[in-house]
């Protein structure tokens, strides 16, 4: 009952932001904006999205080695296109991080260590966008009316950095097992303890990890490059340098989990940040609607890619692996 009262709250949200948006845009210019978009330059965003999907799945791969066997580049990539699916796409509580964690550690049952290597996959492209964006918002510093830019950046970097040093501590880890032993959980205890490991086995691989987060900048450039190569799509001028200001700040204001799949709120986004240099409201809307549907098309091949890997019992699996993760 709670799960779909938070996805109707989610979907209603959405719809607020949506009609919000409409109601400040020239729809006819929306109009001609779509209808004068170059598609060879929009199909070349697509392209230069998919090249870093590659490079995710070469990362993910990097970081499993030292933590469990490593499976074969179809797989993996089978499995990323199914996280893509459950992140992007699929209406379920069950997250893409979670099904991706599943599937890699199902053949070898060693899903703590998939675990480790799925999060610090993810935390090594945020840790690359923060940085990205510190570094922009450093040399040109953004004020937009109603959202404080320089503190959400800063804000999330801090945070960030500071959940790092608590994961990679031994101190912490053995403070935390400590105190679940006298709260009689040993069953979590246990398990925050083979995380643990997994996460200490890591920190003493640094070039790996340098490694990895070298190809998260690789990955996050091209992200940029997207948005940026479908606004020269939708013919829009605009300076290359505001991409990598205000992408990663999009990226997560569209995080925040108040709306389906970030729906609604990227494009409020692009709106009040694009805007603020200039561009037209319907060129921002068009552009971000534009982000999101180049997104969710890249998670459409994950469905199908999901009937072959699927078995009846998943679903309830990857439920309960959710629950206890959580």
């Amino acid at each position: 009952m709670k799960t779909k009262l938070f996805a109707c709250t989610k979907l209603l949200v959405t719809a607020l932001l949506f009609y919000y948006i409409f109601t400040k845009i020239d729809f006819q210019h929306f109009g001609d904006t779509l209808k004068n978009a170059r598609l060879d330059i929009l199909l070349l965003a697509f392209l230069v999205l998919w090249i870093a999907h590659f490079i995710c799945i070469y990362r993910w791969k990097l970081l499993m080695r030292p933590l469990m066997p490593v499976l074969s580049i179809p797989n993996l990539f089978g499995i990323y296109c199914i996280g893509l699916f459950f992140n992007l796409t699929f209406p379920t509580v069950v997250g893409g991080d979670v099904v991706k964690m599943y599937y890699a550690g199902r053949p070898s049952k060693s899903y703590a260590q998939s675990f480790a290597s799925t999060f610090l996959d993810r935390d090594a492209g945020m840790f690359a966008m923060m940085i990205i964006a510190c570094v922009a918002i450093l040399i040109y510093p953004v004020r937009v009316p109603g959202i404080p830019v320089s503190l959400i950046i800063w804000g999330a970097f801090a945070v960030f950095v500071a959940g790092n040093i608590g994961i990679f501590a031994p101190y912490f880890h053995r403070r935390l097992t400590n105190l679940l032993r006298r709260l009689h959980l040993p069953k979590i205890a246990t398990k925050v303890d083979l995380i643990s490991n997994a996460f200490q086995i890591m920190g003493q691989h640094r070039i790996l990890l340098l490694g990895s987060l070298f190809i998260s900048f690789i990955n996050q450039f091209l992200v940029i490059a997207v948005t940026w190569i479908l606004a020269l799509g939708l013919r829009l001028e605009i300076d290359p340098f505001w991409f990598f200001v205000f992408v990663p700040v999009i990226t997560l204001i569209s995080m925040i989990p108040i709306s389906l799949n970030g729906m609604g709120l990227r494009e409020y986004a692009f709106m009040s940040l694009f805007g603020a240099i200039g561009v037209a409201p319907a060129s921002c809307i068009a552009l971000g609607l534009l982000s999101s549907v180049v997104i969710i098309l890249s998670s459409l091949p994950g469905g199908i890619v999901y009937i072959f890997f699927r078995n009846r019992n998943d679903m309830q699996q990857l439920a309960a692996m959710e629950t206890e993760f959580s």
